[in-house]
């Protein structure tokens, strides 16, 4: 790809692009791409993540697999099987066809890929409910987790008759996930009881939460072995700060209707929403009585599900979503846990867009004004003219990062290049927008000469020969300019959160924050001033000039300030579970070099740590000698 000087970059080699991403259709791709300098300018839409997948027209043309000898009989043998009898068939053909091999499972899913997912899906739900080995059931998950995740939850469905054509459903896939996460909380110490887990679905023992609840007490109170199941803990494992009980979308309808797709939704920038659901499920600090309860999780994948606009019908981004908030109310309305204090005060709920509550939710302030948000977004949302408050309150609320995938953050951290070959100082790549309508009138602010568009005045440096900023390109020409600059400028978008900001550490750049009113997730545990510039919006000018006058008489700083990042980056990671399929990637991967204390230094204990602060001894309940 091309400088702003209209040069070519030096294209990397064969070997990195084929460890970051392996995918040989992306490799081939981007070398071509790289060798042919006279190419035409690619655009976004050129990028390999949007373009068309091989299954995707074997599930519009033939989702009977009837053109497959083998998987079309085995459909029909399989619905005309009784129900508690298809899982014999389906390890049957599993073994007969090989399907134990990584390899051909791949290859197959090419060919019928409901059908796969039917196969897996019978195998692992046996291994749990017959056999009770979490392990072993997890593991053939991993396999449903990753082919269902490439479906919308409506189109799965859709192809699969409704359950007439494949006896499988988005609704079933996601309680068998449940189940596993809830079945994986760990604890112990092995032994003789070799179908439990001692670590749970995220790899921590009982020595690990050890130090996760020993960074808070209430009250300072020592940190002392259970001498009983306490919820999810098991005897002997150290007490939790707080226990959560997490609302079971098997039980309320509305609610399910919010958290269709899991495998789905969680692989996006908004999939923590998924991620903390997934956290909690799996957590020694979940309890299945509501009576103990400190905290009230109501999980839903609404960013996911209204960014995909055909979920809900006449819903999308760009207005307040009619349908979501009907789904929360009724949630709510049928809930016994939610009156029992003032304004769900012992309520958490996680918004992962830029749209925040008011999106989802937009009678919120009417339902949960006082409930604990776990948010990206501290500030507006462009498209929501009417909304000039925010969803954010500073005192109740938890800011939380993006989910960045681990092929992204493994990725990132082998193109980064040492800071000595860094040949650009500044990168930004992005679309210009104006701020909220609430600071000022958009058709008054639509280009570089306002300063407060700040995008458009970074744009406007397109000639600069040291800078690398454009718009409308592929992800591979973004990675490119992060791994490749000393320097990424994060402007405000159409919110204040991006996800720029937390790939600028995993790609080795000192990120420069442009947005006065955004603060990063986690300032109480991370000192961000040693690695974050945070600059005025609207200077700049005066921001180019200070850059270039730090690498050359302080560069020692500038090395300093990266370091930092490096030190810091993992609190921003979401590790997966071990019922999806990346856990197997990030485990055989180099992510120990990228986060070598990835299960004890990641979101999910940022998160889990701030939120023991918040839990009262006798909140929300009745006590007495």
């Amino acid at each position: 790809f091309r400088q702003t000087t209209g040069q070519p970059w030096t294209c990397p080699s064969a070997e990195p692009l084929m460890a970051v991403w392996r995918l040989p259709g992306f490799l081939s791709w981007s070398l071509a791409w790289c060798a042919n300098a006279e190419a035409p300018r690619r655009t976004l839409q050129d990028d390999p993540a949007f373009q068309r997948k091989n299954y995707q027209e074997n599930i519009e043309k033939d989702a009977e697999c009837n053109r497959s000898p083998l998987w079309g009989p085995f459909r029909v043998q399989l619905l005309q099987t009784e129900e508690d009898m298809r899982v014999e068939l389906a390890y049957e053909k599993m073994m007969e066809w090989g399907l134990e091999n990584v390899t051909k499972v791949d290859e197959e899913s090419k060919v019928c890929l409901l059908g796969l997912v039917s196969m897996q899906y019978y195998f692992a739900h046996m291994l749990l409910f017959e056999i009770g080995s979490v392990e072993a059931a997890a593991d053939a998950f991993r396999m449903v987790d990753e082919h269902s995740g490439a479906l919308h939850p409506d189109l799965l469905d859709k192809a699969a008759g409704y359950g007439k054509i494949w006896p499988i459903s988005a609704d079933g896939l996601d309680s068998l996930r449940r189940a596993l996460l809830r079945a994986s909380s760990g604890g112990g110490r092995g032994g003789p009881e070799r179908r439990r887990r001692f670590k749970n679905a995220f790899g921590l023992h009982d020595e690990d939460w050890s130090k996760v609840w020993g960074s808070w007490r209430p009250r300072g109170d020592p940190l002392e072995p259970l001498s009983r199941p306490w919820g999810a803990a098991q005897s002997g494992a150290p007490k939790p700060s707080f226990r959560v009980f997490v609302y079971d979308p098997d039980s309320i309808p509305a609610l399910r209707a919010l958290t269709r797709g899991g495998s789905f939704c969680k692989h996006n920038q908004w999939g923590m929403e998924v991620a903390l659901h997934d956290w909690f499920l799996a957590c020694p600090c979940r309890t299945d009585n509501p009576e103990e309860a400190d905290f009230f999780f109501v999980p839903h994948y609404t960013s996911c599900l209204i960014n995909h606009a055909d979920t809900f019908e006449g819903c999308d981004t760009k207005q307040l979503c009619g349908p979501t908030t009907e789904l929360f109310q009724q949630v709510l309305s049928s809930s016994q846990h939610y009156r029992r204090v003032d304004g769900g005060r012992d309520h958490i709920f996680v918004w992962g867009s830029g749209m925040a509550a008011d999106g989802p939710f937009a009678t919120w302030r009417d339902w949960v004004p006082n409930a604990i948000f776990m948010m990206t977004e501290p500030e507006l949302w462009n498209p929501y003219k009417e909304v000039v408050l925010a969803s954010y309150t500073p005192y109740k609320d938890i800011l939380v990062p993006g989910r960045i995938t681990v092929d992204d953050m493994i990725g990132l951290g082998k193109m980064a290049k040492p800071v000595e070959e860094r040949s650009v100082l500044g990168h930004f790549i992005g679309w210009p927008r104006p701020p909220h309508p609430s600071v000022m009138p958009p058709e008054q602010c639509q280009n570089s000469s306002c300063p407060l568009n700040v995008r458009s005045v970074l744009l406007a440096k397109k000639g600069d020969e040291m800078l690398h900023v454009d718009v409308d390109v592929p992800y591979v020409e973004s990675f490119m300019g992060l791994t490749s600059s000393l320097f990424c400028f994060v402007p405000r978008g159409k919110s204040a959160w991006s996800s720029r900001f937390f790939q600028t550490f995993f790609a080795g750049c000192i990120p420069v924050l442009l947005n006065d009113r955004y603060e990063p997730p986690f300032g109480e545990i991370v000192d961000l001033p040693k690695a974050v510039i945070k600059w005025p919006m609207t200077e700049v000018d005066a921001l180019v000039d200070y850059l270039k006058q730090l690498v050359v008489e302080n560069s020692d700083r500038m090395v300093e300030l990266r370091e930092a990042g490096r030190e810091l980056r993992c609190w921003y990671a979401w590790p997966p579970s071990w019922v999806e399929w990346s856990w197997l990637e990030m485990n055989k991967s180099e992510f120990n070099k990228t986060c070598q204390d990835w299960h004890l230094k990641n979101a999910y204990v940022a998160v889990t740590r701030l939120l023991a602060t918040k839990a009262g001894r006798g909140r929300g309940r009745f006590y007495w000698p």
